[in-house]
Parts: structure tokens; C-alpha cells; sequence
């Protein structure tokens, strides 16, 4: 969840942001949703998804205390978001596992997602996180006009976007 390669689909990019296209550093979801003023508008419960955020990161920090990156990315949010202190002081620690999300894409409006997260055993600092709308419900039915929007071409399928671009 913190940092690593991570390869996005298609529907994520659309969703939320465009990973693979920014630097290597700034591939990080919590920097996206405690700096990027997209998320703002994305996330409708914004700061709670930000308080989570804030308490995954302090779980980890507990981990990994002299994780450089970590304790850099940590100071960046002291200096840059107004209400990380405070989330950080309550000492509020948790683990991303799963919930519901509801977001307002500025395409498609409104949907709730339900997200679990995956752990890899073989490298547990790592994390999948999935996401699915209920069947039936217009968040599916909005989730599919999104998809059909932006699907890759045969091309794209054929040649990654980590292969087009190196950190």
C-alpha cells in the first residue's frame, strides 16, 4: 500500500488516479489522498478516508520506525496537510482491510464500492486492494459505463504501461 511497483488496470486509472503515468515516489495512494485536492472531490467521505489512511500509515510506521521513505512521507503530511496532526496525534492506528467506499467521479457521479484488501504472503509489506459494486446496483451498472469509456485498446492489453515507462 505504501510503495512499490504496483500495476493498475484500466478501471482503477479511470477511478481514481493514474499511478503508472507519475513518478515512482509519488505512486502511493495515501499521497494521493492526503495531498492530491482530486481526492477531495473524489472520496465523498474524504475525511474519513484520510483519518484511515492516517492510521494504516501510524500502524506502519510502528513496523518500520526507521523506514526512511515512511518517516518522509509522514513529515511531508505534518507540513502539507492541515489536519494530519491532529489525526496523528490520536495515535488511531488499523489495518486497510476492508469497507465500503463512495466516491463522485467527475464522469460517471456517484457509486459505493466495497474494497478488500489482500495481503501477499510472500512480501506482507505489500497489499492488493480490489474493489466491486454490488450487482444489480447502479453503482455496477455506473462501475460498467466507466469501464466501457475507458478500456484499453488491443495494443494497450499487449504492452503494459510499466513497460512504456521506467521510475
Amino acid at each position: 500500500m505504501l510503495r512499490g511497483k504496483g500495476i493498475l488496470n484500466h478501471l482503477a486509472r479511470a477511478l481514481i488516479a493514474d499511478f503508472d503515468s507519475l513518478p515512482y515516489r509519488e505512486r502511493n495512494l495515501a499521497r494521493f489522498v492526503l495531498l492530491d485536492p482530486a481526492a477531495r472531490e473524489l472520496y465523498r467521505d474524504w475525511e474519513n478516508v484520510a483519518q484511515n489512511f492516517v492510521a494504516v500509515l501510524r500502524l506502519a510506521s510502528g513496523s518500520h520506525p526507521d523506514d526512511r521513505q515512511l518517516n518522509e512521507l509522514i513529515g511531508e503530511f505534518c507540513v502539507k496537510v492541515p489536519e494530519f496532526s491532529a489525526w496523528w496525534d490520536s495515535h488511531r492506528v488499523q489495518q486497510c482491510a476492508h469497507g465500503d467506499q463512495r466516491f463522485h467521479h467527475p464522469v460517471v457521479g456517484d457509486l459505493t464500492l466495497h474494497h478488500e484488501t489482500l495481503a501477499l504472503p510472500a512480501d506482507p509489506d505489500q497489499e492488493v486492494c480490489l474493489y466491486s459494486a454490488e450487482p444489480g446496483t447502479a453503482s455496477a451498472e455506473t462501475l460498467r459505463l466507466l469501464a466501457s469509456w475507458t478500456a484499453p485498446t488491443d495494443a494497450e492489453r499487449n504492452f503494459p504501461a510499466d513497460a512504456r515507462q521506467h521510475p
